[in-house]
């Protein structure tokens, strides 16, 4: 991103209030020191004047961190996380947890800095946090599909590779610094260096060098940031009508527009670390253009649909999403059985998984 002038970084001022908002909802597993959520937020909020004089030590460290450059040597420690790999059937998602103390900085950072990401986004990237953004995205481009599809209109919703540690991170840096200048220092801080990852019951470890790590709290903020000017460059809306949650990009025009707009993507993407996957990339037509279609995407091999997911929706004709719901609800019984006989023996175990996972 090419800027003339670079804005005024102000100074962060982070207080031990700020920490003690935080640390009311922190919740997560333990990363490297072992020490998880449940007993760091009984540390900062149950033991009187110690947690005091904690939260007080974790709001210098943040002010450290978000208001000066800390050489890397100095948190290197601070910065290392336990690396866990996530089927995504098919390709794996490595996630890195880093430790609890490390979230709680970058929480209490979002907490007071977050807001500018929001306004500087807007619904250019709508994971800066913008509330009801998802919500809003699915009834909108849900609407205009069903209006405009028997018109010749398609929904393509792309598909990157391995995204988040694909990103330049020199340029998500520098871009920060332009649009998210609060939180410059903090996120130069974080991802200065490169940070160590550990993998359990294993003597290797890996080094973060490239992207944003997925786990980390400031992650999908960086990410949104840093691909912003590809978003932007791309929005043209008297041609199409774009969508973006972090690195799930989805675009609505007539199917010669649509390849026009997919050209565009991967001649532009790779300059920001966006590498696009038209083989797992979805083109979402009416069936009677499905034909029409295939013919002018025959050499990229988009698979034609007529509804996919979109987001934490579905778009489609009426036959898809009911096959859609089917599935789900399929799922749902079969998980809610495997509770069932869980809870015979486990109770308190079986009652957790289905209020913290299964019911939501």
């Amino acid at each position: 991103m090419f800027c003339d002038v670079l804005p005024t970084i102000v100074d962060v001022d982070v207080t031990a209030e700020h920490v003690q908002k935080v640390a009311n909802s922190l919740s997560g597993g333990a990363g490297v020191s072992a020490i998880d959520a449940a007993q760091w937020k009984n540390l900062l909020l149950k033991h009187g004047g110690a947690s005091a004089n904690l939260r007080e030590s974790m709001a210098a460290l943040t002010r450290r961190l978000a208001n000066s450059i800390v050489d890397w040597d100095d948190i290197r420690a601070l910065k290392a996380k336990k690396l866990v790999a996530l089927d995504k059937c098919p390709g794996v998602r490595p996630i890195g947890i880093g430790d609890v103390a490390d979230r709680l900085c970058a929480k209490v950072m979002i907490f007071i800095t977050g807001d500018d990401v929001q306004f500087e986004c807007l619904a250019d990237q709508i994971c800066s946090g913008i509330k009801s953004g998802i919500e809003g995205s699915i009834h909108a481009f849900r609407s205009l599909y069903e209006e405009l599809s028997i018109e010749g209109y398609g929904l393509l919703l792309m598909d990157a590779s391995n995204a988040f540690n694909s990103i330049s991170r020199a340029a998500a840096i520098w871009n920060t610094r332009i649009y998210w200048s609060r939180c410059s220092r903090y996120v130069f801080n974080s991802y200065r260096g490169y940070a160590v990852l550990f993998i359990a019951g294993s003597q290797v470890t890996l080094l973060s060098k490239e992207g944003v790590t997925q786990g980390d709290p400031l992650a999908m903020l960086v990410y949104g940031i840093g691909i912003l000017p590809l978003t932007r460059k791309l929005k043209d809306p008297e041609k199409w009508k774009q969508n973006w949650y972090a690195d799930d990009s989805a675009c609505l025009a007539k199917l010669l527009l649509l390849k026009e707009w997919l050209a565009a993507l991967m001649e532009e993407g790779p300059k920001f670390g966006y590498y696009p996957e038209p083989d797992k990339s979805y083109l979402v037509v009416h069936p009677d253009y499905i034909e029409p279609a295939q013919e002018i995407f025959k050499d990229l091999k988009i698979n034609i649909v007529t509804g996919r997911k979109f987001l934490g929706g579905f778009i489609g004709s009426a036959d898809d999403v009911a096959d859609w719901f089917e599935q789900k609800v399929e799922r749902w019984v079969k998980s809610v059985i495997k509770i069932s006989n869980a809870a015979s023996t486990n109770p308190h175990t079986a009652c957790t998984a289905f209020t913290k996972s299964l019911q939501c």
